[in-house]
């Protein structure tokens, strides 16, 4: 089983590091990545891959989805970029079943994505999006652009939902120490309850994009959307 190389350090904005982040994530991997979400995979996204599809993670966090499309797809070539170092290194850690993925430090909401035009069959995001301050300029301008014809956007985020409802669900979710739960929770009840659907569902239209299938099921507080430009 191989290994990832050594994650590529870009210029721009500074790299973060945040363990606790890194912790969280890789406590709730399996809990977001679920049953439900490889049905989504398996129906509605796999499908429309082509043979050798090129896959660009944005965000790829601890890099466990990377890892476990790796053994899905043995001719894919994969890239994660994520802005924060303690994410990347543990995605250089880990085995991959298939293809390594190359691994680059970089925040893509402000620098470029690294892909030519067309160059990318699909553009996966998960729980990203939503910190984005201007979403449309990402779709519209790098999304848009190095997904080629035919490709699609796998975009899998948070929606808004009422403040008891969230609350309960973090207090029982794993991820983060008792201590700190609460505390941790209302903090990102602010961040994780941006978007309505509406609103989701509107980002998508304004941009360009058309929504062409979607999960409910993966997490009560988040769908999965696969998208097409134009």
């Amino acid at each position: 089983m191989a290994s990832a190389p050594a994650a590529e350090a870009q210029g721009g904005a500074p790299a973060r590091r945040d363990e606790r982040a890194l912790r969280r994530q890789l406590e709730r991997y399996a809990v977001r990545f679920n049953d439900a979400f490889w049905r989504f995979w398996d129906e509605a996204v796999a499908p429309g891959l082509p043979p050798r599809p090129v896959i660009a993670d944005v965000g790829p966090g601890p890099g466990l989805f990377l890892r476990d499309l790796s053994a899905r797809l043995p001719d894919a070539a994969l890239h994660g970029l994520d802005a924060d170092e303690a994410m990347i290194e543990n995605a250089a850690a880990l085995d991959y079943a298939g293809p390594v993925p190359s691994l680059r430090l970089m925040d893509a909401e402000a620098e470029p994505l690294p892909f030519a035009d067309g160059a990318v069959d699909l553009l996966t995001m998960t729980a990203v999006l939503h910190t984005f301050a201007d979403p449309f300029t990402f779709l519209r301008e790098q999304a848009a652009r190095v997904i080629g014809a035919g490709g699609r956007m796998l975009l899998y985020d948070w929606f808004r939902q009422p403040m008891r409802d969230y609350l309960t669900l973090r207090m029982i979710e794993p991820g983060e120490p008792e201590e700190t739960r609460y505390r941790r929770a209302l903090e990102q009840f602010r961040s994780h309850n941006k978007y309505t659907l509406d609103d989701w569902r509107w980002i998508f239209a304004e941009s360009g994009l058309r929504v062409e299938a979607e999960a409910s099921a993966p997490h009560p507080h988040a769908r999965a959307w696969a998208l097409r430009v134009g």
